[in-house]
């Protein structure tokens, strides 16, 4: 991103509470401003039934297909963009002076996310009440309440907050602990076998093991150290009853 008043390359991890350059030092944005911005996706043909992700601030999430835009708007100031397509992502910042048309697409030959930004003409002044109305916005599909965190859950990259050795049936692994679900993996297996806690009908104790009943009569039951086996039945329970109830 560049200063608009000085021209000067702004630091890679400038943030949306910095308002002035840190090299002129002059107001890089005027508060209280909205922009458009446009975001079309082309480029992987190979598979229209998969949209890619779109991520505002790690605060709203929107998807677009291979041929369609969406359009939202944004407040006067510095923007993350992150957008995800299968397996690959690709973060860019935007300094929201003007609207903005973006043209997004996976690129079939390196196998990256590319991403060609170019400012919308004499969109500077912002949108003004009317105009903002008259607008057709795409409504995000998912808004989240804690940031970032949410998001990682949903594409399953959140950290564990437990993980313990197990043995289910004659397989040895690792059991993993999330906020909204259970991980078991062994070397026997090429898949992890994830359970997910709004699907669990209850946790109870089985001769020194976890047998966790899920939908459809269906139990797995865990063998863990006994050092830690009622830390993880009060986890265990207090996290289903905790995710159930916002389901």
């Amino acid at each position: 991103m560049i200063c608009p008043k000085c021209g000067k390359l702004l630091p890679d991890n400038i943030n949306s509470i910095m308002t002035f350059c840190p090299v002129c030092g002059e107001k890089l944005f005027e508060l209280g401003r909205k922009y458009l911005i446009e975001i079309h996706c082309s480029g992987q043909r190979d598979d229209e039934n998969t949209s890619m992700l779109v991520f505002v601030d790690d605060k709203h999430l929107y998807e677009v297909k291979p041929g369609d835009s969406i359009c939202f708007a944004v407040e006067a100031g510095v923007h993350s963009l992150k957008f995800r397509y299968k397996i690959r992502s690709k973060t860019i910042t935007v300094l929201a002076t003007s609207s903005y048309a973006i043209n997004t697409f996976y690129n079939t030959l390196s196998g990256l996310i590319e991403t060609i930004v170019k400012v919308v003409d004499d969109s500077e002044d912002g949108l003004n009440a009317e105009k903002l109305a008259e607008t057709e916005l795409t409504a995000p599909v998912m808004i989240s309440e804690d940031g970032r965190k949410s998001f990682d859950i949903l594409m399953g990259e959140d950290e564990p907050e437990y993980v313990i050795k197990a043995t289910s049936g004659f397989k040895t692994g690792i059991l993993r602990l999330f906020t909204e679900r259970m991980e078991f993996s062994s070397s026997a297996d090429i898949r992890k076998d994830i359970t997910y806690y709004k699907d669990v009908a209850g946790v109870k104790k089985k001769m020194g093991a976890i047998d966790v009943q899920c939908e459809g009569n269906v139990h797995k039951v865990y063998s863990i150290p006994k050092d830690i086996y009622n830390e993880v039945m009060a986890y265990l329970n207090n996290k289903i009853s905790e995710v159930q109830k916002k389901n």
